[in-house]
């Protein structure tokens, strides 16, 4: 399966007919004809689907119907309380079945009545991970770069990585002479024992992502003149999109922030217009920002973006239109903000539903 999972709907109906008796490996006594007609998962998401009646310990895999989309088969069964349970299964590279979602209904038949039954079959394999937020080099600082020859600056880097990945460190020099006493600290001290210009660089690695710094570095056997260098610098922080409200056509304002543990909010209808606001904390007004938004369904149109005021504030909002589309597929909202080369996301997620009033 090339998509990734998310939660998935499907429509169950069980439709009981009397007949005299089970066939061979069916249950005998009273018993219903069922029939399965399974909605809402299209080939391309489920290679097959399971469905077990237990007590009467019957399983059947249903087949799909590329005319009507569907995964459908025949059941019989038992009269009296039955519990299903729908499996479906995906393969693996190897062609090796891999279940991927699941969902239990109980039911009663009963011969010769028709039984509705709704079965809400759910993914089950594991979220996607949270991508690496890379470190950066919050400060750095380094001694004279003018120095003689056999004598020792200081060198130290101050490195954040905000997943708390563990950092590790690796200084090197264009130098072959040039010694470190702690190359792979963030903390060290350099020299050189010959004259001449050496580039020095500290490499910061944390589960694989790496930034680094370079400095130039003057090595000299005479006293040369000095002077004095003033340097001023900025902190930008990386930007953090806080909360995402979204309101409109039948819907009531949902609320999600950063730190809640589920982000998904009711199906909604076709064709329908809804205001998607998210707030963002630059905790700076330097860099270049942008906070933009997209969907994977339906057509957004921005409205109204605090963030490009000026002065540049460090805490604004952007708001967006959003129409539904007239389809039934599932839909992400996805905002991103950026400072430069930092960049945060944020993604809240639904289904367009065409039985929403």
């Amino acid at each position: 399966m090339s998509k990734p999972w998310s939660v998935v709907a499907s429509i169950l109906v069980v439709q009981l007919l009397a007949c005299a008796g089970g066939g061979a490996g069916q249950p005998e006594g009273p018993a219903g004809e069922m029939r399965l007609s399974v909605q809402g998962l299209a080939r391309g998401e489920l290679d097959s689907l399971v469905v077990t009646a237990q007590p009467a310990n019957v399983s059947q895999t249903l087949t799909y119907s590329a005319t009507s989309d569907t995964f459908e088969g025949t059941l019989v069964l038992p009269a009296g309380a039955q519990t299903l349970t729908a499996e479906g299964f995906v393969e693996d590279g190897t062609g090796t079945p891999v279940l991927v979602a699941s969902g239990t209904v109980s039911v009663t038949v009963v011969a010769g009545t028709t039984v509705g039954v709704f079965l809400d079959i759910r993914d089950v394999t594991p979220a996607t991970p949270q991508p690496d937020i890379a470190p950066f080099i919050r400060s750095a600082f380094h001694g004279s770069v003018n120095m003689p020859t056999n004598t020792f600056t200081e060198l130290a880097v101050s490195v954040v990585d905000l997943d708390g990945d563990p950092i590790t460190y690796q200084w090197t020099s264009d130098c072959p002479t040039s010694v470190f006493t702690r190359p792979t600290a963030s903390y060290t001290e350099w020299g050189n024992s010959v004259p001449g210009r050496c580039t020095l660089e500290v490499r910061a690695t944390a589960r694989g992502q790496t930034v680094s710094k370079s400095l130039s570095v003057n090595v000299y056997s005479l006293t040369p003149t000095t002077g004095d260098v003033d340097v001023e610098g900025t902190y930008t922080p990386r930007p953090l999109i806080t909360a995402i409200h979204v309101q409109g056509q039948g819907l009531p304002l949902q609320r999600f922030l950063r730190e809640d543990a589920v982000t998904r909010f009711p199906f909604v209808g076709p064709n329908r217009t809804f205001q998607v606001e998210f707030f963002v904390d630059y905790g700076t007004s330097h860099g270049t920002r942008t906070a933009t938004l997209e969907t994977t369904c339906g057509t957004v149109v921005r409205d109204v973006d605090t963030c490009a005021a000026s002065p540049a504030p460090t805490s604004c909002s952007v708001s967006y239109t959003w129409t539904t589309p007239t389809g039934s597929p599932l839909c992400w909202l996805r905002t991103q903000a950026t400072n430069g080369t930092l960049v945060d996301g944020f993604t809240v997620g639904t289904m367009v539903d065409q039985a929403v009033r």
